[in-house]
C-alpha cells in the first residue's frame, strides 16, 4: 500500500468505528499547499455538519485517537476542523520500495468491473478522415485505454457511416462513369469526386435526384450489382481508414456500420409506436418530450425513410442484448448532445438496461479562433496533417541530431511527430476548443510530448551510462528535497490514472506526466545519480530513475504514444 491509500485505510477504521452513518469515504486528499502538509482530510467538517457537533472536537478526537501510519509526523489541526498529515521521508522511502515492487504501479483495478462499449472515430464510407475525425479517435482510444487498466472489460467500435441517401448520389455518378475500377493508391479521392459530382447533379437537378433516390432504393433493395459496387466503396474506404489508424496506433475490437442495423430498424419503429414510446405526427413517426426539446425526435421520416437516430437505438439494443454491455460510452464532438440526450431518454423509456454517456469534446481552431481548414477552406485531410506532422518532426531532429539518416531519422520523426499531435490533442480538457499551433506542439520544452519524452529518454541514458539494462530494485535512501519532492509524485499515479479514468478526461494524466517530467529534471541537476557520494545513493537514485521512466512509458502508453530509448 502506498502513501495515501494506507493513511486512508487508518483514518475509515476511526470513522466507520465512530461514525458509521457518514459512509467510508474516501476521505483522504492532497494538500493543496505543501507547506501544510502531504494529505489532508476533512472528515470532521462533514462529521459536525450531520451530528451537529463541534468540527474542532473532532478533528482533535481524530489527530488524538486515530494514529497514522508509522514514520510519519503527528497530525496537526488546521481551520476549523481540518486534519493535516505529513510522512517523514523514512515513510515515503518505505512507500516508493513497494511501489517499485507493483507491476501495475499503484492502479487498483475496480471492485465491480463492467463490460464497456465504447463508440468512437466513426468516419464514413467514400469520404477521406479529416480533422474533425482526430479528437474522437484519440479521446476514444485512450478511454479504452483507461478503463481497460482500471480492470475493465473494454470492447472498441468503429460505428461506420455506410449507409444511407449520400450513396444514391455516389452510385448515381459512379455507375454514369461506367463503374471504372478505383485506383490501388487514389481510391478514397476517386470516390470524394464521384461523391461531390452526384450530389451536385442531384441538387440542381429533379430527375437526377430521383435517379439518386431510385439508386438507393435498389441497393436497400438487395440489387446485386449495386451491392457489389457499395461492397467496394467500402473495402477501398477500410484500406484508407487502416493506414491511418495503423499510424496512430488505433485499433478496435469491432467494426460495424449503420448497415449492420438495416434490418432491425422498422422493428424498431413498430416496437416504439406499439409501447406508445413513439407517435405518428404529419405522417413521420417522432418521439416527443418537452423536457428535452420542443422539436420532437425524427425516429421515421414521412416518406418511410430512417434516421441516424433509429440505426444508434438499434444498435445500442444489439450492445445490451449481443456484447453484454453494462455501459456504452459515446466519443463524438459537443454538437450532437441534443442528439444523444434524446437517444438515452428513448432507450431508457424503451426498458434498455444500461448505463449511457455522451462524452464530448470541443473544436479544434486555427490561430484566427475559428474551426481549422485548409487554405482552400475546406477540412484538413487527416493524413495530410500526419504527414506534416512528420515532416516537421524530421526538420527538428535534423537540427538537433545532424547525424541521424536513413530509416532510423524515419522512424523517430514518425514517433515524434505523431506523439506530438497525440499529446496536444488530448492536454487541454476535452470540452475546451484549443487553438493549433505546430511550433507550440513539437516544442522541446514546455507541455508537450517531446518534452516528456525527453524526460524518459534521459532515465534511460543515465541507466545506460550505468551499465544497467533494466531498471534495477534497490533500497531507496531520500537526502534532497528534490528526490523525496518525485518520490511524493510517482506515488499519485495510480490515483491519477483512476481519477482520468473516473471523469473521462485524459487531461489530468497529460498534466501529471508534465509534472513528473519536470520534477525529474529538477531531481537530475540536484541529485547526482552517478557521481552520488555513497554507493547506497547511487543504487537509490538509479532505482528512482528506472521507476521514473517506467512511470513515463506507463502513462505514454495509455495516451497511445509509444517511447523511445534515445532521441
Amino acid at each position: 500500500m502506498y502513501l495515501r491509500a494506507e493513511l486512508e485505510a487508518n483514518v475509515q477504521s476511526w470513522t466507520q468505528k465512530n461514525f458509521p452513518s457518514l459512509g467510508i469515504g474516501p476521505w483522504i486528499r492532497p494538500c493543496a499547499d505543501p507547506r501544510h502538509g502531504h494529505f489532508q482530510t476533512h472528515f470532521p467538517l462533514l462529521a459536525a455538519k450531520q451530528t451537529g457537533g463541534n468540527a474542532r472536537e473532532i478533528a482533535t478526537r481524530l489527530a488524538e485517537e486515530c494514529s497514522p501510519p508509522p514514520g510519519w509526523e503527528k497530525p496537526q489541526i488546521a481551520g476549523g476542523g481540518f486534519v493535516n498529515y505529513r510522512a517523514t521521508p523514512n515513510a515515503v522511502a518505505r512507500g516508493i520500495e513497494n511501489l517499485r515492487k507493483d507491476k501495475a504501479f499503484g492502479i487498483v483495478p475496480n471492485e465491480r468491473p463492467e463490460t464497456i462499449v465504447v463508440d468512437f472515430s466513426s468516419p464514413n464510407i467514400a469520404k477521406a478522415m479529416h480533422v474533425g475525425h482526430i479528437r474522437s479517435t484519440l479521446l476514444g482510444d485512450t478511454l479504452a485505454r483507461l478503463l481497460r487498466r482500471c480492470g475493465n472489460q473494454v470492447i472498441r467500435i468503429n460505428h461506420l457511416g455506410d449507409w444511407g441517401t449520400q450513396f444514391g448520389k455516389l452510385l448515381l455518378a459512379y455507375r454514369a462513369a461506367g463503374r471504372p475500377e478505383l485506383s490501388n493508391s487514389n481510391a478514397i479521392q476517386q470516390l470524394e469526386e464521384f461523391y461531390k459530382l452526384g450530389h451536385q447533379e442531384s441538387e440542381s437537378d429533379p430527375a437526377k435526384m430521383e435517379l439518386a433516390r431510385a439508386e438507393l432504393a435498389a441497393l436497400q433493395s438487395g440489387d446485386p450489382e449495386r451491392k457489389k459496387d457499395w461492397e467496394v466503396f467500402c473495402e477501398r474506404s477500410a484500406e484508407h481508414f487502416r493506414e491511418i489508424y495503423r499510424r496512430l496506433n488505433v485499433t478496435f475490437d469491432l467494426e460495424k456500420g449503420e448497415s449492420t442495423y438495416h434490418e432491425e430498424l422498422p422493428g424498431v419503429v413498430e416496437d416504439l409506436l406499439r409501447l406508445k414510446i413513439a407517435e405518428i405526427s404529419q405522417g413521420a413517426v417522432v418521439v416527443r418530450n418537452p423536457s428535452i426539446s420542443e422539436e420532437p425526435f425524427l425516429i421515421r421520416k414521412s416518406d418511410g425513410a430512417f434516421l441516424y437516430g433509429t440505426t444508434d437505438l438499434a444498435a445500442l439494443r444489439s450492445r445490451i442484448r449481443d456484447l453484454h454491455a453494462h455501459r456504452i460510452i459515446y466519443v463524438t464532438d459537443g454538437r450532437q448532445q441534443l442528439h444523444f440526450r434524446w437517444l438515452f431518454d428513448t432507450a431508457h423509456k424503451w426498458n434498455q438496461q444500461g448505463v449511457f454517456e455522451h462524452v464530448w469534446f470541443g473544436t479544434i481552431l486555427g490561430s484566427d479562433r475559428k474551426p481549422l481548414k485548409s487554405r482552400d477552406g475546406t477540412p484538413i485531410k487527416l493524413v495530410d496533417l500526419l504527414d506534416e506532422a512528420k515532416d516537421r518532426a524530421k526538420k527538428i531532429l535534423l537540427e538537433k541530431r545532424p547525424d541521424l539518416t536513413g530509416q532510423s531519422l524515419e522512424d523517430k520523426a514518425e514517433l515524434l511527430g505523431i506523439a506530438s499531435l497525440k499529446y496536444a490533442d488530448q492536454m487541454p480538457g476535452r470540452n475546451l476548443d484549443y487553438v493549433f499551433t505546430w511550433e507550440k506542439l513539437l516544442a522541446f520544452d514546455g507541455n508537450t510530448a517531446p518534452y516528456i519524452l525527453n524526460a524518459y529518454v534521459r532515465t534511460r541514458s543515465i541507466l545506460r551510462k550505468a551499465g544497467i539494462e533494466t531498471p534495477p530494485y534497490h533500497p531507496i535512501v531520500l537526502k534532497e528535497p528534490a528526490e523525496e519532492e518525485l518520490s511524493r509524485h510517482l506515488m499519485q499515479y495510480g490515483d491519477i490514472v483512476a481519477l482520468a479514468a473516473q471523469d473521462r478526461r485524459p487531461h489530468h494524466l497529460c498534466g501529471y506526466l508534465f509534472e513528473t517530467a519536470g520534477m525529474f529534471h529538477r531531481f537530475f541537476e540536484a541529485c547526482p545519480v552517478l557521481q552520488a557520494p555513497t554507493p547506497d545513493l547511487r543504487n537509490s537514485r538509479l532505482t528512482l530513475a528506472g521507476l521514473t521512466g517506467d512511470i513515463l512509458r506507463d502513462g505514454l502508453g495509455i495516451l497511445g504514444i509509444p517511447t523511445l530509448e534515445e532521441m
